[in-house]
Formats: C-alpha cells, sequence, structure tokens
C-alpha cells in the first residue's frame, strides 16, 4: 500500500488527472467528487494547506445547499449521494466546532441535522449528540463513553453505532433532548 502511494505521488498523469478532478468539481459545486479528491489528498499525504483549502470549499457548498434545504422546507434524502456528503460535510463541521469547545453551534448544527435526516439509526445519534453537547460534554469523552468505536468502519460518516452507556444516556436525558428539538419545532413553524 505505502509502496502505490509512493508512486502516485510521483506520477505525474495521475497528479494532472486529480488537479483536474478538483477544478471540475469546484467549478461544478460537486460536493461527491470534492470529497473522493480530498480523500485522495489525505491519502497522499498532501500539504495541509491544499487540504484545507478543499474543505473549506466542501464546507461551503454544504451550508449553501442546506440554506437552500431549509428556504423550500426539504430534508435530505441519504441514498442521493450529495445529500449523503452535504450531511456528512455538515455533521464533520459539527465535529469540528464541538472539538473546539464550541458547545452551542455544534449544538444547533446537531439540531439541524436531527431534524433534516430521517433515518432512524443517524437521527438516534445525532440526539445523543445533540445531549452532550447541551450537557457540555467534551468530543473526546462523548466518543470514550458513547460511541462503540469496533462498530465503525471507512463508510461510517456518522456516530450513529453507539455504546450500552450511549443508549442509557438518551433515556436518562430524553427531556433534555426533547427540550432542545422543541426549538427546531419552533423555528419551523415560524417561531409561532
Amino acid at each position: 500500500m505505502e509502496a502505490n502511494l509512493t508512486r502516485l505521488k510521483m506520477d505525474k498523469e495521475f497528479l494532472e488527472n486529480l488537479e483536474k478532478d478538483k477544478n471540475e468539481a469546484i467549478k461544478n459545486e460537486d460536493i461527491v467528487k470534492l470529497y473522493d479528491v480530498l480523500d485522495t489528498y489525505l491519502a497522499l499525504d498532501k500539504e495541509d494547506k491544499d487540504i484545507d483549502i478543499l474543505y473549506q470549499k466542501i464546507v461551503d457548498i454544504a451550508f449553501d445547499t442546506l440554506a437552500q434545504m431549509l428556504s423550500k422546507g426539504e430534508i435530505f434524502d441519504l441514498s442521493k449521494d450529495k445529500d449523503l456528503y452535504t450531511a456528512r460535510a455538515i455533521f464533520e463541521h459539527a465535529i469540528e466546532r464541538w472539538d473546539r469547545k464550541d458547545f452551542i453551534g455544534s449544538k444547533e448544527l446537531f439540531l439541524l441535522l436531527s431534524y433534516l435526516i430521517q433515518d432512524e439509526d443517524i437521527q438516534k445519534g445525532m440526539f445523543l449528540a445533540l445531549g452532550a453537547t447541551a450537557k457540555k460534554i467534551s468530543l473526546d469523552e462523548f466518543i470514550d463513553r458513547f460511541i462503540d468505536k469496533a462498530k465503525l468502519d471507512e463508510s461510517s460518516f456518522f456516530f450513529n453505532k453507539l455504546t450500552n452507556e450511549g443508549e442509557r444516556f438518551l433515556k436518562e436525558e430524553s427531556s433534555l433532548i426533547n427540550k432542545e428539538l422543541k426549538k427546531i419545532e419552533k423555528l419551523s413553524q415560524g417561531g409561532k
């Protein structure tokens, strides 16, 4: 594997095609293709600056899409790659904010995601993250206590594999989580 990556780092044609794919994805605001390029950048251990620029473009596209969805009253259809990767970008941004101890900002994003994602398992993970950020539990503690890391794999974009303690937290903090969820209900009804 390492030998293949080293070869790819030196393969001029591959790198030119990667650059072409990146520019085309940016031009077309293709979040799925941008994530493919980003994953390749990460595997090739590209410079942090290049990775950050690419990731910021992904986040910008995701939030533009989110704003359009909210204005139209749409929800994510995770069977569509564009929706899945848009939700992933917003989720990753929420995680970043949480890691920086921005509990309010991350909580608001988990609240939105819990409303816009109808998949029961993923939604349960959003409720858990919503409750944990409302209680100002650190991201590291959350992952250590509530996420079954052994069940996560490369295709796991969300924290939806819970430990028994995570399941218990959901039950014990259901009134807090419901209180947070009521905030989105008010917003969806125009603040009535």
